[in-house]
């Protein structure tokens, strides 16, 4: 498996009738050997507030593993929702120079849910 995983939310994903499907995909990513998760949100504009309890719910699973949650491509209107709830002091966030070399890493498809990695 490779060490950077890049994952794209969709509102889709955040849905509570997909979400517990996308965790258990995030869950074996870590299981077989994801040092890196990279949460792409290029196709989040904002979140409602069941898909910001996804996005809580996600960096739970994520923080009693080894690896390392980062989040790229996040609208303005995100970033600032993170900044008021304080979100953005969990988060790692990527500029933009870092996203770029990132993009030519190869990613492993979510078992399942093939349209989330790219």
């Amino acid at each position: 498996m490779n060490v950077i995983v890049k994952i794209v939310l969709s509102h889709e994903v955040l849905e509570v009738s997909q979400f517990a499907q996308f965790q258990k995909e995030i869950q074996r990513l870590i299981e077989s050997g994801g040092k890196i998760l990279m949460l792409d949100f290029s196709k989040i504009n904002f979140l409602k507030n069941s898909e910001l309890m996804a996005v809580v719910a996600i960096v739970k699973l994520v923080r009693d593993s080894e690896c390392i949650l980062l989040i790229s491509a996040m609208s303005e209107q995100v970033r600032i929702l993170f900044e008021l709830t304080g979100l953005q002091q969990i988060f790692q966030c990527l500029p933009f120079a870092e996203e770029f070399y990132l993009k030519s890493e190869l990613t492993e498809p979510l078992e399942g849910l093939p349209s989330l990695a790219s």
